[in-house]
């Protein structure tokens, strides 16, 4: 599964539950380069987080996940290449609609 792949979850996983605070955390794995299609790469990447969003808003992901109940949201992305400047911007964008539903954007680079 990868960003290409809009209506399932990459991966998911919770932190033990020593951790405070106990996290839920929903993956995407983004094998893109930022080189290619810069608006295309940003399309797929907003498609993906968008059915994220909807997993979250309509309580589907609890369905799915029991054990992400009474734990913080938390969406990682995982780039295997380094984020164009365009990409930074739309992040924080992203970061900013995610923190009106209290869940919270992380990523890395691999470059």
């Amino acid at each position: 599964m990868s960003v290409e792949d809009v209506n399932k979850i990459d991966i998911f996983t919770v932190t033990s539950e020593e951790v405070y605070p106990p996290q839920a955390f929903m993956v995407i794995t983004d094998h893109l380069d930022w080189v290619t299609n810069v608006n295309e790469h940003l399309f797929k990447l907003q498609e993906k987080i968008n059915s994220y969003i909807a997993a979250i808003e309509s309580g589907e992901i609890y369905n799915h996940f029991p054990n992400a109940l009474g734990r913080d949201i938390v969406i990682k992305i995982f780039f295997q290449h380094s984020v164009s400047v365009e990409g930074i911007d739309f992040l924080g964008k992203v970061r900013d609609v995610l923190s009106s539903l209290n869940v919270q954007l992380q990523y890395e680079e691999s470059e």
